[in-house]
């Protein structure tokens, strides 16, 4: 644990579970603080905006402020933005997505447009026949392709399922014959992108997660430390079967933090 100065956590399984707080998260934040860590909370949401998971964390009795929070949404813009500045995208994706974008002083083009620098597929309620002809075309005409994630279905409260925004890249995936750039874990690029937020590096950073193949193997690609906590998705007999093998495993964050408490920072 030593040389850990930065974590990058997840939220969902590991610091609550629907809309109850799981057993050490607040203790945890708290310890952070207090011992001068670097931390980002992780969220492959491209729905929720960041304001939104601020107050559910606020009113979990998590104090947290938006240097705190990376959405996958964030990571997207801000990795735009380093490489093209004021790029022009083609968002598919709904409010929230495109003031993001604005934010990074990324130009939005309008629903019909023909040209653009990017294309950028985060969930969206409205998506139909017009918006994908224009995102086609404009991936087909050189465009770079982006989609915040690849998950094809999104939960829903009462037990349902929304087709996700790895639907919709996939139906834009299918006219082009191109395949896009991943946000989102597992691929890296958010806990890049929070690493560069952080100024941190991956040998001095630990990603924390409830999912083997999700969390764990997202901070495997990115190259940082990783810790399973079995309060979410995998257990033990997960990680017996699986390929993907976490370097620390804790029951949640309270056995975490008895961990940490007694290693001197």
């Amino acid at each position: 644990m030593l040389p850990y100065t930065t974590y990058l956590i997840d939220l969902d399984g590991v610091v609550y579970r629907g809309n109850e707080l799981l057993p050490g998260a607040r203790e945890f934040v708290q310890w952070l603080e207090a011992n001068g860590k670097k931390y980002i909370f992780l969220t492959n949401n491209s729905f929720a905006t960041g304001s939104q998971i601020l107050a559910k964390l606020e009113r979990l009795g998590i104090p947290a402020t938006p240097e705190h929070l990376m959405s996958a949404g964030q990571a997207a813009m801000q990795n735009i933005a380093r490489r093209l500045p004021g790029a022009r995208v083609y968002i598919v994706g709904e409010q929230p997505l495109v003031e993001l974008a604005q934010e990074y002083g990324l130009t939005v083009v309008e629903v019909d447009a023909e040209e653009a620098d990017v294309v950028l597929v985060g969930l969206d309620r409205f998506f139909d026949y017009s918006k994908l002809t224009c995102a086609v075309r404009i991936v087909l005409a050189g465009a770079l392709f982006i989609t915040i994630n690849r998950d094809p279905l999104l939960p829903i409260a009462g037990g349902g399922f929304l087709p996700g925004c790895g639907t919709l890249a996939a139906a834009i995936e299918a006219g082009t014959g191109v395949t896009p750039e991943v946000v989102g874990k597992p691929e890296p690029m958010l806990l890049l992108e929070a690493m560069e937020r952080l100024g941190s590096k991956p040998e001095e950073t630990v990603m924390i997660g409830d999912g083997l193949d999700v969390d764990i193997l997202a901070g495997q690609a990115a190259g940082t430390h990783t810790i399973l906590v079995l309060s979410g998705r995998n257990n033990r007999a997960d990680i017996e079967v699986s390929p993907i093998k976490p370097e620390h495993v804790y029951e949640d964050l309270a056995d975490l933090l008895r961990q940490l408490q007694q290693v001197k920072s």
